[in-house]
């Protein structure tokens, strides 16, 4: 029994010293494993990432991506029978959005084309061909780079259906060699409704160009996406991408031979998808026919025009309007693997601008841009604010790739190198932040991740799907304070403000609205991400990391000669033959002797990229069909890029520094040895010197010239021109000035020019220092804006004018130099170095209100009894113009206005004017717009309260009682006193509608404000001699969207505001209960008060109510006494 259990003891022992032997081993192993694993690459491990594991975040991102496409896909039956061999478009079988339905059926038909297919272009109905084309290729180009990526989740086979669908609808847009349609619909008529897709009745009205009306930057557009798409069907349907590249070609050729921006020659396109050059779209087509066509024609294209279109040595960012950046990345990989192109002398700009762009998104780069956000996101523009890092991460990935593949270890920016690895870790960072990886935890991409927008700015999206909705009715679910009914699965929205934080509100178009060519960019940024295994030792790329597509490229790359392990399928891939385009040569790719077997852990590794070591020599090349890149596969790839694009919120960037505006054209004294410098991106050239002001969507390329902490000071929003015109004459010279006057010939000015000579002296029109001379009446009155001698251009949409009659013409004679008299019969000022010119009255009325109907106030008050010539000329002041009205402490000039703000430390300034008194409805938009600069990270936003004080038609409430009304609602806390300052713009009024409203627009940027509040019919008035409005109600606030030279200026629209019966107070309107909504116009108020009536409770602050009762009391008070006077007299 006893020796039983020693035994037992004995064996017991000897197994556990056993396994603990084992277990030290192991712990040995492990130990030298994990120190290798994480020996850094500068210590001599050589660490190549290739192709392997996928990790399933990024592949779960791209599939959700990947369905935006079917989304926005329009659904046709009928094809026409001229292009048998396309596919037909039908009804979508295994259609997985169960919310959308067929659509747009009869799309081109008032031309006898099809054009059934093709994307919406965001939340609406239309159909945009610029962006749309941009579309096909960058997801052409993604498909190219990286379709083998797509494969390995079942996605490519979707992409290619998507980019076909596409394709289709740009084929039949393109119905003989120059002539191109390019629009669907009218955005006009689309956007007054709100309605599903599959229930829209508004007009498909068409657009083209043609020789008669040009428009390159479109055609060249879609040449480029043809000749991309060209090559992903090359294999699969050689018919249908020789049909393609048919089209390119022809498609080419129009451009090129007809050249003229569609923006210029089309205005209607420049409040939607303004076009800002077109060199960069002809740049651009041609690289992408060479690489569809190896035709040394359009290589030769390239290298010639360089220099005109190419703005060498100026990084810009990339997006559907500035196709420069990806241009540059295209043609660099021409020098990476076309070996007998790496030296052309004109490709060498585009390479070291490509560099130079890819230094600028390094972090720690000494080049590196400021544009960025402190969450660590670039950040342009608050439109689509996810346009420039998307696109940016994507050009990154693809560069970082190019030198791996290349076998190029380092990028110098400066004096510091970089490794291809730290370019990844950009791109990544970027990815990351839009999927949730940001101080709001939100993912960009809907239906990813737990948190994501949930009132995406999307018709089809917001309403349900068997709701019975019209055109007007649908506003509805517009304004529903529900979550949309629908997911609109994939679709990227315009992304976080600069401070990093997002508003998920259905009106919010400039952050929650979605595009087709966004998704296009996200689907190839994602494609880049989610390959992560890492090979170590001397390594090569293998031949699965070659890509077929790409015809006739010589990738310089080596291994050792070490037997590893092939891949089970590699018999099978060892058949593929790969046909180098222009030769009948076959090459089978040599399988690198270090690669090793795909990673199934799944598991991501975060630095992908670190440097490809020396190791790797040039003795062995391989020729792929069109592989090149590291990442590339067996299937097909490439990335794409982004340009959100948004509707209805018209808040535009007020951080967009046009100091730094060059035009596309200019070039630096040499490209090729540029020293270093803080990385400025440029904005876009532009053939129209006024085209480039127009566009909102397309902000310009500067970044924002400040620290990225959404904290500006508002002086620091400079005044238009640079520096704020003050005209006093210094006190030391005002004697002197004076008695010069004295014996000028003498102008007499009216109560209204005495006005002007006020507006003109504190610089709210800045930067004109004086009455206009002809050439600068002539730019504002047909132009709206004054071109300074920079170059650059100011907003001035009315004409600020001096008449004098005939008299006075034939007094001042061959006078430089004139003498300004009050109405009082007192000099004021002086206008020297004089121009008289005609004043052809009709023509200014006409221009400036669009009638020249009788009634008009301003009109019959100033201008028909004026002289019949004008008079220009610099002013002098000496002393500033009051009134003695015991107002005039209200009376704040520009200077004194920034003085205040920066004394209470604003860092945000809302301006609000109005010529009515304020009531809660007026009070509860500014309390809400102050909330909302709050939410979006302002600290300390300013009211100014700032009531018109010049000439008012005479039924509107005098300045005086306005006034002290305004002083009650301070008094009675509806407006705070210590976050608001009441001061009064002295300038007249004109009632001109969206003409003035830019006007007093551009005033508020020389006082230093940058949100300016607009409403409904802004500057508006009743028409003169017909029973309705002179100008459409909502034209004011789209206008100032638009306008050229107000870029730097925020506009913030009305929110509707009624008296709501129910709660018994002013409340924003809500069109499901409209019938318990009451509107109360100014005219009515002034009813109510005139007639002795109060109106509902909550609606005007009880105080201000009684000061209005009080005025009309006065005026009811008059005319009794006149009527008594009048009998007294009659007696």
């Amino acid at each position: 029994m006893g020796e039983k259990s020693s035994s037992r003891c004995c064996c017991c022992s000897w197994f556990i010293g056993i396994i603990v032997l084992i277990a030290v081993v192991l712990a040995i192993v492990f130990t030298i494993r994990h120190n290798k694993s994480n020996k850094h690459p500068d210590d001599g491990a050589d660490i190549v990432p290739l192709p392997g594991s996928i990790d399933k975040n990024y592949a779960d991102a791209l599939k959700i991506a990947m369905q935006f496409f079917d989304i926005q896909k329009c659904k046709s039956s009928t094809l026409l029978a001229e292009h048998t061999h396309l596919t037909p478009a039908g009804k979508l079988e295994n259609n997985k959005i169960t919310w959308r339905g067929d659509s747009g059926l009869e799309d081109g038909s008032e031309a006898g084309l099809d054009l059934s297919k093709g994307l919406y272009d965001a939340g609406d109905h239309m159909k945009f061909g610029l962006p749309m084309a941009f579309t096909a290729t960058l997801l052409s180009w993604s498909i190219l780079e990286y379709g083998h990526h797509m494969d390995s989740v079942n996605q490519l086979e979707p992409a290619k259906d998507s980019l076909k669908w596409i394709t289709d609808f740009l084929i039949h847009a393109h119905p003989s060699a120059n002539v191109l349609y390019i629009q669907v619909g009218d955005p006009e008529t689309d956007h007054k409704c709100w309605d599903r897709p599959e229930t829209m009745s508004t007009k498909r009205t068409l657009t083209k160009i043609d020789t008669e009306t040009p428009g390159t930057e479109v055609a060249a557009e879609t040449a480029a996406a043809m000749a991309a798409a060209s090559l992903v069907f090359k294999q699969s349907d050689p018919k249908y991408s020789s049909t393609l590249l048919k089209h390119a070609k022809q498609l080419f050729g129009f451009a090129d031979n007809h050249r003229g921006s569609y923006s210029v020659n089309i205005p209607k396109v420049q409040s939607y998808y303004n076009s800002t050059g077109y060199g960069d779209e002809l740049l651009w087509a041609a690289s992408w026919l060479y690489h569809a066509t190896e035709d040394k024609t359009y290589l030769d294209f390239v290298s010639k025009n360089g220099d005109e279109f190419a703005n060498f040595g100026s990084p810009s960012w990339f997006s559907w309007d500035n196709k420069l950046p990806g241009t540059q990345i295209l043609l660099s990989r021409l020098t990476f693997f076309k070996k007998d192109l790496s030296g052309i002398k004109g490709l060498q700009g585009y390479k070291e601008t490509a560099e130079a762009v890819m230094c600028g998104l390094i972090p720690s780069s000494p080049t590196a841009t400021t544009s960025r956000t402190e969450g660590g996101l670039i950040w342009v523009a608050e439109w689509n604010a996810l346009q420039q890092p998307v696109s940016s991460a994507f050009l990154a990935t693809l560069y970082s790739d190019y030198l791996l593949t290349s076998g190029i270890e380092n990028l110098s920016c400066g004096d510091t190198s970089f490794k291809p690895s730290d370019l990844r870790k950009f791109s990544r960072s970027q990815a990351d932040y839009m999927l949730g990886k940001n101080p709001e935890k939100m993912s960009y991409l809907v239906g990813y991740g737990d948190k994501y927008p949930e009132f995406v700015h999307h018709r089809g999206a917001s309403i349900p799907a068997d709701a019975n909705t019209g055109c007007k009715d649908g506003f509805k679910w517009l304004n529903s304070e529900e979550p949309n009914p629908n997911v609109a699965y994939g679709a990227l929205v315009g992304g976080p403000f600069l401070n990093d934080t997002f508003i998920d509100a259905r009106n919010n178009s400039m952050q929650n609205e979605p595009s087709t060519y966004n998704s296009a960019l996200v689907v190839g940024l994602l494609s880049t991400t989610f390959p992560t295994i890492l090979l170590r030792g001397s390594s090569a790329p293998t031949e699965e990391m070659l890509n077929p597509l790409w015809p006739g490229f010589e990738v310089v790359m080596a291994g050792t000669s070490a037997e590893v392990p092939l891949p089970p399928d590699h018999e099978a891939r060892a058949k593929r033959t790969f046909h180098t385009e222009g030769s009948n040569s076959i090459h089978k790719p040599k399988i690198p002797a270090t690669e090793k077997q795909r990673d199934k852990s799944g598991k991501r590794v975060d630095d992908v990229f670190h440097s490809v070591r020396s190791s790797f020599s040039s003795s062995n090349h391989v020729q792929p069909n069109l592989g090149f890149t590291v990442h590339s596969l067996h299937s097909t790839s490439l990335a794409d890029l982004y340009s959100p694009r948004s509707m209805s919120l018209l808040i535009r960037s007020s951080y967009l520094s046009q100091s730094h505006f060059q035009p596309r054209i200019s070039k630096p004294s040499s490209h090729t040895n540029q020293t270093p410098s803080k990385l400025v991106f440029l904005s876009s050239f532009n053939h129209n010197p006024l085209v480039s002001l127009v566009d909102k969507r397309n902000p310009t390329m500067q970044p924002p010239t400040f620290t990225p902490s959404m904290t500006v000071k508002s002086s620091l929003i400079d005044p238009d021109g640079g520096e704020l015109v003050e005209l006093m004459v210094p006190e030391s010279e005002i004697k002197l000035k004076k008695k010069e006057s004295e014996a000028m010939p003498k102008v007499e000015l009216t109560k209204i020019d005495l006005e002007w000579v006020h507006v003109i002296s504190e610089g709210w029109a800045s930067p004109l220092k004086g009455f206009m001379r002809e050439d600068e009446y002539l730019q504002s009155l047909h132009f709206n804006s004054l071109r300074l001698k920079d170059g650059s251009l100011v907003n001035m949409s009315l004409p600020i004018l001096l008449a004098i009659d005939d008299d006075t013409k034939e007094q001042i004679g061959v006078s430089k130099n004139v003498a300004l008299v009050s109405p009082q019969g007192d000099i004021i000022g002086s206008l020297r170095s004089v121009e008289i010119y005609k004043h052809n009255k009709e023509e200014r009325i006409a221009r400036t209100w669009g009638t020249t109907s009788p009634g008009l106030p301003y009109v019959e008050e100033h201008i028909t009894p004026s002289g019949n010539w004008l008079i220009g000329g610099d002013l002098e002041v000496f002393q500033p113009i009051k009134y003695n009205d015991g107002l005039d402490h209200y009376r704040l000039s520009p200077k004194q206005l920034r003085k205040e703000f920066d004394n209470r430390q604003a860092d945000a300034v809302f301006a609000f004017q109005l010529r009515n008194p304020v009531h809660n409805g007026h009070a509860l938009l500014m309390n809400d717009t102050r909330k909302r600069l709050l939410e979006m990270g302002y600290k300390n936003p300013i009211l100014l309260l700032h009531p018109l004080g010049g000439f008012t038609k005479a039924d509107d409430v005098p300045l005086d009682v306005r006034m002290e009304q305004h002083s009650k609602v301070l008094e009675d806390g509806v407006l705070d006193p210590e976050t608001t300052i009441v001061s009064i713009f002295p300038s007249p009024m004109h009632y001109a509608g969206p003409t003035e409203v830019q006007w007093h627009a551009k005033a508020r940027i020389n006082a230093g404000a940058n949100f300016y509040i607009v409403g409904r019919d802004p500057a508006g008035m009743g028409h003169p001699t017909e029973k309705r409005d002179l100008y459409d109600p909502d034209h004011g606030k789209k206008v100032l969207s638009m306008a050229p030279g107000l870029e730097k200026l925020n506009i913030l629209p009305f929110r509707v505001a009624a008296y709501d019966t129910v709660e018994k107070k002013m409340a924003f309107f809500d069109p499901s209960r409209a019938k318990e909504f009451l509107f109360i116009s100014g005219t009515k108020m002034r009813t109510y008060a005139r007639t002795g009536e109060n109106p509902p409770d909550g609606f005007m602050c009880p105080s201000g109510w009684n000061v209005l009762v009080k005025y009309y009391e006065s005026l009811q008070e008059g005319d009794d006494s006149s009527k008594q006077q009048q009998t007294v007299v009659s007696a």
